[in-house]
């Protein structure tokens, strides 16, 4: 009972996640900087970090670049571990002090990982893709990801494996919404429904590439290999209407399916690809 008015209450969820906060850095600053890679995860109950990070032993290149992340929980947190060299870039949107407290642990961790605070777009993503050969890229921006990615493909910047979001709201469909330069999707529909692309669109787009679709976690992240990597870690290739998977988590907020979501949001501006 005391739970269920803890957090319903905002000023008493406030409070107790400023304690979580303090928690957190007191075990990384105060007690052992190496704590912070036993607390951080990736979403979805660490599933994707412990599957970059088992493919990682097979990388050529040891590098990654994650865009869109929060310093408690990302996908690449492993690599990092590995002493992987990186760049990481947020707009600091869900969280005030993101980057400031990603940029003090790397400090004191001593990883080789640059922290870029930046709302990334199609003009300014250039400097970021500085490197000739990239190992894991992850995007998860919730807006014009799919844009992005075409740009970084189209600049020969070709990672090893992919990790991207993609809407499971759009079902099969080969879509995703139309660029905008200055996407939010919190503005474009109430629902939060509206935003990315499909698993179909990226997968139409990254087999172009020679890339595979290995899995897809949760609804939510798709992960796509190259070949090299699909041959040395024993990856077996999918289409997207193999392993397609609602978001169970979506489904049980709105406590409706992806197909009603799509009916909700399929007036609005859509790109097919």
């Amino acid at each position: 009972m005391f739970k269920k008015i803890l957090y319903k209450n905002k000023f008493l969820f406030f409070l107790l996640r400023q304690y979580w906060t303090l928690g957190f850095l007191f075990k990384i600053f105060i007690v052992d900087s190496s704590n912070y890679f036993s607390l951080t995860k990736s979403q979805n109950n660490n599933e994707e970090n412990i599957f970059i990070t088992n493919l990682s032993k097979y990388f050529k290149n040891k590098n990654f670049v994650e865009i869109g992340y929060h310093y408690r929980e990302f996908n690449c947190v492993g690599l990092i571990k590995n002493d992987f060299e990186g760049k990481m870039v947020d707009a600091d949107m869900n969280s005030a002090f993101n980057s400031l407290f990603m940029k003090m642990i790397i400090k004191k961790t001593k990883k080789n990982v640059k922290i870029i605070k930046r709302f990334i777009d199609l003009e300014n993503i250039d400097d970021i893709f500085d490197m000739k050969n990239l190992g894991c890229l992850s995007i998860d921006i919730d807006g014009n990801d799919y844009w992005l990615l075409k740009k970084i493909l189209s600049k020969k910047i070709i990672p090893e494996m992919i990790i991207t979001e993609f809407n499971p709201s759009f079902l099969d469909n080969e879509i995703t919404v139309p660029y905008d330069k200055s996407f939010n999707f919190h503005k474009k529909h109430p629902s939060l429904w509206y935003h990315g692309a499909s698993l179909s669109a990226f997968n139409k787009l990254l087999v172009k590439y020679n890339f595979s679709l290995v899995k897809v976690i949760d609804g939510v992240n798709a992960v796509f290999v190259d070949e090299n990597l699909l041959k040395n870690g024993n990856l077996k290739k999918f289409l997207p209407s193999d392993i397609y998977q609602e978001c169970e988590e979506r489904n049980r907020n709105g406590n409706n399916t992806a197909k009603d979501q799509f009916e909700a949001i399929k007036h609005l501006p859509l790109i097919n690809v």
